[in-house]
């Protein structure tokens, strides 16, 4: 029987089965959303360079809601619908279910006239990947398994859970764990977004055998049964590729679009902190621009320039082009959906230092159908581009609802596509070396890495394979001259079980690919340290000093600074006691000080040796060359300045012989260690140290102060006072002067209330001491304050009771207007709990009490009044205006503005629902990073602020106007709110003819001129 004709009768009976047990999807999206472009019409809508087409191969209803795709050995595309996904509100809908569907374009006409279901009890289905018996599905919390050993397409059984602990938050549900491919080491590779942190293990698994994940990419070894995060951070990574060298390239939204995978790093979030307290700055992203407006230069961005920048903040689904069927120009680019542009984005890879910068190229597929909602794109098997659109209104939130009747598949092919020879893929496990051999000669050298993957995999996942397979591999990498090559018979062995036992001679060869795989290849087989720092459960400490001999040659000798950085991402997976023999034979390469990653890579990696070896850390600083690391080593040992006071001590020794630049670092990492420190015992070379400096060093006189020296107080407290010095400096000194809390503190600051640059810090200074009296002057002499100053004083007059009453006094008595008070502060005030402050806020204030059923109605009405008619007629300026009076203060927008909050300018904030929804109702669900931190000091004093950093003997809160780092010896009580940072009934406090100006101006998609500026 024909397999076509045997695969629809077999199996028709078992999709109409399923297909009458599944729920019928339906929209949740309001009826005057509309409908998409019809697809073909979608498909013609879509501009594209010459010569490129684009056609759909699958629509509704056939495919509804795609959100991942995969292929199989046999050429098929299997397809995962999401229906549970919901709008905010619900999260997901219980009552629906998600499925997997099989695609097969059986007579390569470039449609896919076959479909059948594969599983249909799927719920929060994120992703698809085909393998090792079966299919898996990451169906966050979970990993699941479904075995199909015989490969009929029917699961053998129930699904299998093989890890959990990939948990979902509450408000950036979106942020999910989500992309599962097959590495070219034979591991399967995934992604998960910052806003979800989990513990993953698998089911059952003990806490302590769990492994932290927080953004980033992670992988699983499926017959080890291993999992471990390779890097952490990011915001929402939502596509990922290896290119032809087998490094690994990531795309995310908001905070930078693409990332360079080095393992053991720590990337920048949107916000939040770092798991491992010892990170004290994290890597940016690798590109050399943005795809939105982040200067703030109005008049850059006229007459349709801001679309040049390539559409928005949003990407996802991410290709590298490796095949021939697009022409060379088009090959090795970096490829990704732009959600709020709907195009893709072009980035061309070039190396930079140890590892690579993407520079941008035009922008591509740009689509003339506001419904679409590209989320993946992949190389097929004939070598054109296969899209997926979600296809959809709104963005990645979705405050509208969700539409779950369309879905396309586009193929993007130059010209006409050839149809894919399989007979090369098919051939290479026949047991006749003489068809196999050849055939895995065409595999490894196809321009396809389609093909190469796809073989790749089946011999990965077969039991086993004929032995002229790995036979062909030895030789081609023994002599093949494309590195390329060589890495995919490098990779096909490893995958077989190969030994590797010539591995050393891998970090000699002559191309840089191989070397930095020799490394790799080296310390596979070693746990990688947690998110946290730590060394894993299970992790042995014991190892081959060959093994270190050969990592510690190419430290030492190699001239690329890639393997260096593949050397420097090995020390994560070494025993604490034997990476200081790597680290400082790296931070001796001067010409590395200025690297990308290189300074960062190995100070994460030693950062463990604060705690178990500091003097080994000393070691590595009397070889290093880096100013960056000799400041955060500098740093860590001040940290632990009670515990091991002695290295320190050579620190500080050290500083007296190194480069200036070095002395510099130093002193700069002490001065931040010690941060928020009242007292600190000092080092026994300091003062030999201040001898040989002199004593003008701002930071040197700080620290003296800091170590107790009353001459060093004396001279802060003189250039504090002194009016003809560098206001800076005097600035800085007040701060030291206040932190030292000296007998003579109030005297000093109120001589500086009328110093103009001064007033804060010396108002901060007063609200250390518990007087009413110097409350009610603070709050009297307010009008005298700068602009620039007043925020921070209002910090301060709401942080004891007594200040804001006396504050509060000034309002009602009509002194002061009552626009000065903001929504924040009103807030802290009410958090006092003083029912005088209460009674007296609710009189000059009032009380804002709305109920979620209030809020929903506040929303709705103002969805009713602001209409894109009513927008049309906002003044721009002004809403700027009102931005930087009511919301910069926390929110950065166009690289200008506060840092409390999330930056504004990539956001989704062309949508008025995505506004409303976070200004009226802001602490609805609240981020774990943006929630409240509120601390009662013995002082009397209450601060309350989301956490900037922190460590074992102090904590850094981010104020309204200021950070503030306290010791928490001071701390009374510690507690954690559910509310947002964002006050609510900020736009109360507006006229009808702001909140539309303002929330015209957060929606328009460049920066305006304020009025006056035209």
């Amino acid at each position: 029987m024909n397999r076509g004709i045997w695969w629809v009768l077999a199996f028709g009976a078992a999709v109409a089965c399923l297909h009458a047990e599944f729920p019928e999807p339906f929209n949740s999206e309001p009826e005057s959303a509309g409908e998409p472009m019809p697809a073909e019409e979608a498909a013609r809508a879509f501009q594209v360079p010459e010569g490129f087409r684009v056609e759909v191969v699958a629509a509704e209803p056939e495919v509804r809601n795609p959100v991942a795709m995969t292929w199989d050995f046999r050429g098929r595309l299997w397809v995962a619908e999401n229906y549970t996904y919901a709008e905010k509100a619900k999260r997901f809908e219980d009552g629906l279910r998600d499925r997997v569907l099989i695609f097969e374009d059986a007579d390569g006409d470039g449609r896919f006239e076959r479909r059948r279901v594969f599983y249909d009890e799927a719920r929060v289905l994120t992703s698809v990947e085909v393998g090792h018996g079966g299919v898996w599905l990451m169906c966050p919390p979970r990993l699941l398994f479904l075995p199909d050993a015989n490969g009929d397409d029917v699961p053998d059984g129930p699904a299998q859970v093989v890890l959990d602990g990939f948990t979902i938050g509450e408000s950036s549900y979106h942020n999910f764990a989500n992309g599962l491919r097959w590495g070219p080491d034979g591991w399967l590779y995934g992604r998960c977004g910052h806003s979800c942190p989990g513990k993953v293990g698998r089911p059952g698994a003990a806490e302590a055998e769990r492994v932290s994940i927080k953004g980033g990419i992670w992988r699983y070894h499926v017959a080890r049964g291993r999992f471990e995060v390779l890097c952490h951070g990011t915001t929402n990574p939502w596509g990922h590729d290896w290119d032809r060298y087998g490094e690994l390239f990531f795309i995310n939204t908001v905070n930078g679009h693409l990332w360079h995978l080095m393992p053991g790093a720590h990337f920048k979030e949107s916000f939040g902190t770092d798991l491992n307290p010892r990170v004290y700055d994290r890597l940016d992203m690798i590109a050399d621009h943005w795809h939105f407006d982040t200067t703030g230069k109005w008049s850059d961005s006229r007459d349709g320039a801001a679309d040049a920048f390539g559409g928005g903040h949003s990407h996802i689904g991410m290709m590298i082009y490796q095949a021939d069927q697009w022409p060379l120009y088009y090959r090795d680019k970096l490829y990704t959906l732009n959600q709020h542009g709907r195009r893709a984005n072009v980035e061309e890879l070039r190396r930079r230092g140890s590892g690579y910068v993407g520079t941008h190229e035009p922008d591509m597929l740009i689509s003339g159908d506001r419904w679409f909602r590209g989320i993946d794109i992949r190389t097929g098997p004939d070598g054109s581009a296969y899209v997926l659109d979600w296809s959809d209104t709104g963005e990645c939130h979705e405050h509208t609802g969700v539409h779950r009747a369309s879905g396309r598949i586009y193929r993007v092919s130059f010209g006409k596509p050839a149809l894919p020879d399989f007979s090369a893929l098919r051939s290479v496990g026949n047991a006749d070396a003489k068809i196999g051999a050849p055939a895995m000669d065409a595999i490894l050298h196809d321009p396809n890495v389609w093909f190469y993957r796809q073989c790749l995999n089946a011999v990965a996942a077969a039991k086993s394979e004929p032995s002229h397979v790995a036979t062909f591999c030895r030789q081609a990498y023994r002599e093949d001259p494309d590195p390329m090559v060589r890495l995919r018979a490098y990779w096909m062995l490893h995958v077989l079980g190969e030994t590797f036992g010539w591995g050393h001679e891998m970090l000699l060869d002559g191309a840089e690919p191989i070397r930095i795989w020799g490394v790799r290849n080296l310390v596979d087989e070693w746990r990688i340290d947690t998110a946290e720092g730590r060394r894993p459960e299970g992790a042995a400490e014991e190892i081959d000093d060959a093994f270190l001999k050969s990592l510690t040659r190419a430290a030492r000798e190699d001239a690329s600074a890639a393997v260096r950085l593949a050397v420097a991402s090995a020390l994560f997976r070494l025993p604490v006691t034997r990476r200081e023999e790597l680290a400082v034979h790296l931070v001796a390469h001067r010409e590395d000080a200025g690297d990308y990653a290189l300074p960062s890579m190995v100070w994460w990696g030693i950062a463990p040796m604060a705690e178990t070896d500091p003097m080994a850390l000393v070691r590595v600083a009397g070889a290093c060359q880096w100013p960056e690391t000799m400041r955060w080593m500098a740093r860590a040992l001040a940290e632990e300045i009670e515990k091991s006071p002695a290295a320190l001590n050579a620190m500080v020794e050290l500083a007296r012989t190194v480069e200036p630049n070095l002395q510099e670092a130093i002193l700069r990492g002490i001065h931040e260690g010690l941060q928020g420190w009242r007292r600190a015992p000092k080092p026994a070379a300091w003062d030999a140290l201040v001898a040989g400096f002199g004593r003008d060093d701002p930071r040197l006189r700080d620290l003296s102060a800091v170590f107790g020296d009353g001459r060093a107080l004396e001279e802060v407290r003189a250039l504090a006072l002194d009016g003809d010095a560098d206001l800076a400096a005097r600035q800085a000194a007040l701060r030291t002067f206040i932190e030292a809390r000296p007998p003579d503190l109030r005297e000093v600051c109120e001589q500086l209330l009328d110093a103009r640059g001064m007033e804060a810090s010396a108002v901060a200074g007063l609200a250390l001491l518990d007087d009413p009296k110097l409350g009610e002057q603070v709050a009297r002499r307010f009008r005298k304050f700068s602009a620039a100053e007043r925020p921070a004083v209002l910090d301060a007059l709401a942080s004891r009771p007594s200040w804001a009453l006396a504050l509060l006094q000034e309002i009602a008595a009509g002194r002061l207007e009552r626009e000065r008070l903001t929504p924040f502060h009103a807030r802290q005030m009410k958090s006092l709990g003083d029912a005088a402050v209460d009674a007296k806020l609710a009189e000059v204030w009032g009380e804002s009490r709305e109920s979620p059923a209030d809020k929903r109605h506040t929303m709705e009405a103002l969805r009713q009044q602001l209409t894109a008619e009513v927008l049309a007629k906002a003044d721009l300026g002004a809403g700027r205006q009102i931005f930087q009076s009511v919301c910069m203060a926390c929110h950065t927008l166009y690289g200008e503005g506060g840092r409390i909050g999330p930056d504004l300018t990539g956001s989704g904030r062309a949508e008025l629902d995505y506004l409303l929804e976070n200004i009226v109702d802001p602490s609805a669900v609240v981020g774990a990073d943006y929630q409240m931190t509120l601390l009662t000091l013995k002082d009397g004093r209450q601060l309350s602020g989301v956490v900037a950093a922190e460590t074992a003997r102090t904590l850094t809160l981010r104020l309204l106007a200021q950070e503030s780092t306290v010791e928490k010896a001071e701390f009374a009580k510690r507690e954690l709110s559910p509310a947002s940072m964002m006050p609510e009934g900020l736009l109360q406090v507006l006229t009808p003819e702001q909140v539309r100006n303002l929330l015209a101006y957060l929606m328009h998609p460049s920066q305006v001129p304020l009025p006056g500026e035209r």
